[in-house]
């Protein structure tokens, strides 16, 4: 049977970390989701070179969510080759399931320049959006009247914000204790460490 409600996480994920999973475990309870579907990049668009390929982040991935119920890893954009966009994620969704409902979840601080992003509008009749809030990030003047515009149009908030368990653990500060040499036990899964280790990955930060 085809899910009927269909969550997409998008981000880098070098490594996956339990601030990602911990918000992730409770997006797809809340929203009662079918499966949600973490979605690692190949190259973003508005950041530098990952520390960790393509490939082994995908690995890390599917370990993490291996045995947790409705979190799943979709790698068509890690495999996509080049610059990922989200519309052509989301288009390709929709074709493979044309009667799910789709959300996508991205945070305040991405929805903050969501006007930068390729083809926004149709972002937005393809799914629904849900901005995570996070500590310190902000609305912009265009993210503001996009909310605005939307709940005038349609008579209810079409872009939803939420929060969600905020772990004060980031990729680039485990890229930067394994660099150093540093434990990063307690901070990720132990199958994803234990990779980490096995390949020696991030002991030399990108240039």
């Amino acid at each position: 049977m085809s899910p009927a409600r269909i969550g997409l996480f998008g981000g880098t994920f070098d490594p996956v970390h339990y601030g990602h999973l911990r918000p992730a475990i409770e997006l797809a309870e809340h929203y009662a989701l079918d499966v949600l579907y973490l979605l690692p990049s190949h190259q973003p668009v508005h950041r530098g070179p990952t520390g960790a390929s393509s490939s082994q982040r995908i690995d890390m991935l599917q370990m993490a969510v291996a045995d947790v119920e409705r979190l799943e890893v979709d790698t068509r954009e890690a495999l996509r080759g080049g610059s990922t966009y989200t519309i052509d994620t989301l288009e390709a969704m929709r074709e493979e399931f044309p009667n799910a409902t789709l959300l996508f979840f991205l945070g305040m601080d991405s929805f903050a320049g969501f006007d930068g992003w390729r083809r926004w509008q149709d972002i937005l009749s393809i799914a629904n959006l849900v901005v995570i809030d996070r500590p310190g990030a902000l609305m912009s003047d265009f993210s503001t009247d996009l909310m605005e515009q939307q709940k005038k149009r349609f008579g209810v908030e079409r872009i939803e914000r939420i929060d969600v368990t905020q772990l004060e653990i980031s990729a680039t500060a485990i890229r930067q204790a394994a660099a150093a040499g540093h434990s990063l036990r307690f901070l990720l899964p132990e199958p994803v460490r234990q990779y980490i280790e096995e390949h020696q990955l991030y002991r030399r930060m990108p240039s």
